[in-house]
């Protein structure tokens, strides 16, 4: 069956990759970026992302710089595997684990106690930390050869909306972005949901993809 076209965008930090199979040459190059201390846009299942090494400061500060936002702001990461994002959280409460057999991967980010040995710019006073599993092929071949978390902020100036093209991309960042990588447009107009599972109580940060009633359902009440 032939795959359906896929407007591109062709600019010198720009590479097209195929959205559903993506080229390990291509996942490869966007890697070694994130491991030298770069930022990298990609495409996720809802919106873009921009992506670097969470543990690198300077990777911390150039996006607060990109996006326009102060310090108070922390970061939400990707994972792909338990084993992988263990060593980042202090404690996994047990309510969140239905929560993640049922809508893991996909567009629902936990806020939860971060580990104490991560950098106080990653976690913030609040000491959590955002993680989601994407079942974008993309996201998932990225963390898979990187190795670890990886930032997923959306692409877009603080107060601005959340790019669905790599030409939104551009448009926003025309400079400081080392790669992004083209999957294509993005059909969703929301970023993940987001649910704090870091008190005794859940608390729904941002409504997304998953509503508040489908969480519900799995966990009885929350707040917010």
């Amino acid at each position: 069956m032939a795959r359906s076209k896929i407007a591109m965008v062709h600019c010198a930090n720009s590479l097209p990759i195929d959205p559903q199979a993506p080229e390990p040459e291509h996942i490869k190059k966007a890697v070694e970026i994130c491991h030298q201390g770069g930022v990298i846009a990609y495409p996720t299942e809802t919106v873009y992302g921009i992506g670097g090494d969470p543990l690198c400061l300077d990777v911390l500060e150039r996006i607060d710089q990109l996006k326009g936002r102060g310090p108070e702001k922390t970061f939400l990461l990707l994972v792909s595997s338990r084993i992988q994002w263990s060593a980042y959280v202090e404690s996994i409460p047990p309510f969140a684990i239905p929560l993640i057999k049922k809508f893991w991967p996909g567009p629902l980010t936990l806020i939860f106690p971060a580990s104490r040995t991560l950098p106080f710019r990653l976690i913030g006073e609040k000491g959590t930390i955002g993680l989601r599993e994407s079942p974008d092929p993309i996201c998932q071949a990225l963390v898979a050869l990187f190795g670890k978390p990886l930032i997923s902020t959306s692409a877009n100036p603080s107060g601005k909306p959340p790019a669905r093209s790599a030409r939104e991309v551009m448009e926003y960042f025309p400079q400081g972005l080392d790669l992004i990588l083209d999957g294509g447009e993005r059909r969703a107009f929301q970023p993940s949901t987001v649910l704090d599972v870091s008190q005794d109580r859940p608390v729904l940060i941002r409504t997304g993809p998953i509503d508040k009633t489908a969480i519900e359902q799995i966990i009885g009440p929350i707040d917010g």
